[in-house]
């Protein structure tokens, strides 16, 4: 027995674990909308159908209520006229119509009061619908921020951003490497130029013969 009742545990675990991964968040909350739009419009039926009912009600009444009148007015001139047959069945009918609008009338606040409940219940869904929606709209954007932050996130620890992040500091090292000869390449052609040269004899002599110029003009 107790074997059978882990092995019910396990399968209950796994299944719903396999409907939470199934479960959708924006999905789900959008098909919870159109389900309670199924109500709405239930209700909204429902509450029609109910005040039709309750106007219908209240003609049966007025149609009682017109006939006690009539049969009053027939008693009283049935009795003005001596004839008491058709005044005793006047009385009569005016009785039962008046103990059938008794019942119609307690019918009518026994439908009022449903009525009042059904109106309830609609302005209840609609608040609930109007909540609903705004939670939507909201929980749809929180959904959609986590889901991109944890796409982001996925392809910053993820093997191939590790590869691509190593390869560009390699990179950076070998540019840096190659500024680093250039430098010593321009300091080794600055001690070149800087060396003493040797140069011909028929180069030294126009050196002097120019400096020696430039001095007589000088005094």
């Amino acid at each position: 027995m107790g074997l059978l009742k882990r092995i019910k545990t396990i399968a209950a675990a796994d299944i719903n674990h396999t409907l939470d991964k199934c479960e959708d968040p924006v999905s789900m909350v959008k098909q919870y909308i159109r389900e309670l739009e199924e109500e709405l419009e239930k209700a909204q039926t429902a509450l029609g159908s109910q005040l039709y009912f309750e106007q219908k009600h209240k003609g049966l009444i007025e149609q009682v209520e017109t006939i006690i009148k009539d049969r009053k007015r027939q008693q009283q001139l049935a009795i003005e006229k001596d004839n008491d047959d058709m005044a005793k069945l006047a009385i009569h009918d005016r009785i039962e119509n008046e103990k059938k609008l008794q019942v119609l009338e307690q019918q009518l606040a026994a439908i009022k009061n449903q009525t009042t409940q059904f109106k309830a219940q609609v302005v209840k869904l609609k608040d609930t619908y109007a909540n609903l929606q705004n939670r939507k709209s909201m929980l749809i954007s929180r959904a959609n921020a986590a889901t991109t932050t944890h796409r982001i996130k996925s392809t910053l620890v993820s093997s191939q951003s590790e590869n691509i992040v190593n390869g560009f500091a390699r990179m950076e090292d070998k540019v840096m490497r190659l500024e680093a000869q250039s430098s010593a390449h321009d300091y080794l052609y600055d001690l070149d130029l800087r060396k003493e040269k040797t140069y011909s004899i028929e180069v030294e002599e126009e050196f002097l013969r120019a400096k020696e110029a430039v001095s007589q003009t000088q005094e």
